[in-house]
């Protein structure tokens, strides 16, 4: 995902300088986002986990593809230069 990418380089600019507000702001904005994403992440891993233990397969089959969905957000994203 692109923020990762944006988060990096601006926590390694601030290894090296004070980041102006702006980029602090969106660095915050990235942060933000990430904890989003993984709270949701891990919210639809434990759901799964409670569908498996009570065999509840028709749930289990929506969470998949909720984290099917959620993961493709990371799947082939290169830069456009790999293409």
């Amino acid at each position: 995902m692109n923020i990762h990418w944006r988060m990096a380089e601006l926590w390694l600019q601030q290894q090296k300088r004070r980041l102006t507000a702006e980029e602090n702001a969106e660095l915050d904005s990235c942060l933000k986002l990430n904890a989003k994403y993984a709270q949701r992440l891990a919210e639809q891993y434990n759901y799964g986990s409670v569908a498996s233990m009570t065999n509840d397969e028709l749930w289990l089959q929506q969470i998949s593809k909720e984290l099917d969905e959620l993961e493709s957000l990371y799947a082939g994203k290169r830069p456009s230069f790999f293409k």
